[in-house]
């Protein structure tokens, strides 16, 4: 029985292992500035994380800070967060205020309808994904505890030193 369960547990993870590393996530969106992006031409220039977030979920709010260091850290070395928040259409109009306050500087979406993240194969947030210059996936995470940064971080450097 033990064995079945450790079976069925593998071929789940092989499987979303599979669907993150495809590369068919590409998409065009406007960001809560009304900047349109390109999601190919941003991983094109380095690294970049996707991380899929909402105002209801505090260990993604706790996150968010984290991330916004990474970014100010690295942007300089062409490394690019994309926040996409995950909202209901009647809570949006807090999402831009929110990123005020918090001086996130990294673009952010928004995705009231679930689409960007049903595309990303998205289950629960907090996700984050890291993408190198070719469009591969190089890390997933899903959920945040602290110091789950410093592996994201650890990562973003590997990417960062192979990409030069």
């Amino acid at each position: 029985m033990k064995q079945t369960l450790f079976k069925v547990i593998l071929l789940l993870v092989i499987i979303q292992a599979n669907l993150f590393s495809q590369n068919n996530t590409d998409f065009i969106a406007e960001t809560i500035d009304n900047n349109e992006i390109q999601f190919s031409d941003i991983y094109k220039k380095g690294p970049t994380l996707i991380n899929f977030w909402a105002l209801w979920c505090k260990p993604c709010r706790s996150e968010m800070k984290h991330l916004e260091k990474l970014y100010q850290k690295y942007k300089d070395q062409n490394f690019t967060i994309i926040g996409i928040n995950q909202d209901t259409p009647r809570s949006l109009a807090k999402v831009k205020s929110y990123i005020s306050t918090h001086n996130i500087t990294y673009p952010v979406l928004t995705d009231p309808n679930k689409e960007l993240f049903e595309q990303f194969n998205g289950q629960t947030i907090p996700l984050s994904i890291l993408y190198d210059k070719a469009g591969n996936v190089q890390y997933t995470h899903i959920g945040y505890l602290p110091g789950d940064e410093n592996k994201l971080e650890d990562k973003i450097k590997e990417l960062l030193g192979s990409e030069k």
